[in-house]
């Protein structure tokens, strides 16, 4: 990628990982600037976050097996 692209955006992500953002031509008047209007933000979290609860242990029954293939 070229260091001077226009229609281009890159960020590197708190981990490493590279992110590029690339918009296509449009007549829309809120992109009129391409990626000069848009600026980085700073996350307002990082990690995962809590875990979700753990499923109840209980055994899974023929017919609820049988439905979930049914789709119901």
């Amino acid at each position: 990628m070229q260091a001077n692209d226009p229609t281009k955006l890159e960020a590197t992500l708190a981990d490493g990982r590279r992110m590029t953002l690339s918009l296509p031509p449009s007549e829309a008047k809120w992109a009129a600037d391409g990626i000069k209007g848009l600026h980085p933000v700073p996350p307002t979290h990082t990690g995962r976050g809590e875990e979700p609860p753990a499923l109840p242990a209980e055994p899974t029954l023929p017919l609820q097996v049988a439905l979930l293939g049914l789709g119901a």
